[in-house]
């Protein structure tokens, strides 16, 4: 009877390991087949000088220019936001290719209202794919450019993240923060400017080695020096696409104009006024051309007429 026994439980155990092997089989054929985890990232990215992102919502060009990342060529990038970028681009791996039954909407969709990303060295392009996600965002999908081919979930291993949210961010949340962020190696001179009170203009300038302020001669330098600080490290709360005031007939004087000037002769202007309404941002117009919201702290630190700085 052990005997008997024993020989069922051979056959049983040889059925179930071809039961196994069988599943595993059609398993793969069936399309669960291992991805390959490079298939967005096999390039060497310290190599990239330049990302493009274009979508609907318009295109943004960062580019290295050998000494810092530009947004559009107009304005630095925010460092830490150009670290993510890499950071994502380099960890994000295709988790699974998407369902065999959405794979046409999906490709469609990315294409119609994704980002297109597109990767560059020295001026060849080294990879470009679409970037999106569902609506919810819970889901991110990646897609190459070809013709028929498949999309594929997305994610970081180890984190429950939107893969492509950093595709996404408008042009503004690409600008640096730092509004002059100048050093005292190409620092010229600083002229502040106070439209309704204009005898306490002034400017300031090297002099003898030291900074000091033209046509004074009793300086309190604590204050001076502490005021250059505040003024090197100010940083925008937010940019903003639509301009503060609808014309020149409604904007009104400024509070303070401060205009710096570095070594190779190039000018940094920031324009502040007062409030709008309840707002209690202070509004500030930089360079002439980019708007933005002040915390009125960071302001207050930097509001300081010719007087302040007499000894």
């Amino acid at each position: 009877m052990q005997e008997k026994r024993n020989k069922r439980l051979a056959v049983i155990f040889a059925a179930l390991c071809c039961i196994t092997a069988a599943t595993y089989f059609f398993g793969l054929s069936d399309g669960t087949v291992e991805v390959d985890k490079n298939l967005f990232k096999d390039l060497d990215f310290k190599e990239i000088d330049q990302v493009t992102l274009a979508s609907k919502q318009g295109t943004v060009v960062l580019k290295f220019n050998g000494s810092k990342w530009t947004v559009n060529e107009q304005f630095n990038a925010d460092a830490s936001m150009i670290q993510i970028l890499f950071a994502t681009l380099e960890q994000a791996e295709p988790k699974r290719p998407v369902s065999p039954s959405i794979r046409d909407s999906v490709r469609n969709l990315l294409k119609a209202d994704g980002v297109q990303v597109s990767l560059f060295s020295s001026g060849n392009e080294e990879m470009n794919f679409f970037a999106g996600g569902n609506e919810k965002k819970t889901q991110a999908f990646f897609c190459t450019d070809d013709e028929d081919a498949t999309p594929y979930i997305m994610n970081i291993p180890g984190y429950r993240v939107y893969v492509s949210g950093i595709f996404e961010v408008p042009e503004n949340d690409w600008k640096d923060k730092l509004v002059f962020g100048f050093n005292w190696r190409n620092f010229e001179s600083l002229e502040a400017a106070f439209p309704e009170s204009q005898d306490q203009n002034f400017k300031m300038s090297l002099q003898d080695n030291y900074f000091g302020i033209e046509g004074m001669t009793s300086i309190d330098t604590a204050r001076l020096n502490e005021f250059l600080d505040d003024v090197s490290l100010l940083t925008a709360t937010a940019f903003v696409q639509e301009p503060v005031f609808k014309d020149s007939l409604s904007k009104p004087p400024a509070l303070m104009s401060i205009a710096v000037r570095d070594i190779a002769q190039r000018t940094y202007i920031l324009e502040l006024y007062r409030p709008v309404g309840t707002a209690q941002q202070i509004p500030g117009l930089i360079n002439n051309q980019q708007w933005a919201f002040f915390d009125p702290e960071k302001v207050h630190e930097i509001l300081r007429k010719r007087s302040f700085f007499s000894k």
